[in-house]
């Protein structure tokens, strides 16, 4: 889907902007699309983690 149509369904939904409430033009859409990404690979990379072999032990 392109941004463009992404822009229009979003304000068909009745999405606007936070700060003048306009249309999402579709290089805010990028925008938003590509600080999210960065956001994943940040957050991805940090929690990795592999646990094994554990157990629980009863009294």
């Amino acid at each position: 889907m392109s941004l463009k149509r992404i822009s229009e369904i979003l304000f068909e939904k009745g999405y606007r902007s936070v700060r003048t409430k306009s249309v999402l033009k579709s290089n805010y859409i990028h925008s938003i699309y590509k600080k999210g990404k960065i956001r994943e690979e940040r957050i991805g990379r940090s929690f990795k983690s592999k646990i094994t072999n554990v157990g629980v032990l009863v009294n």
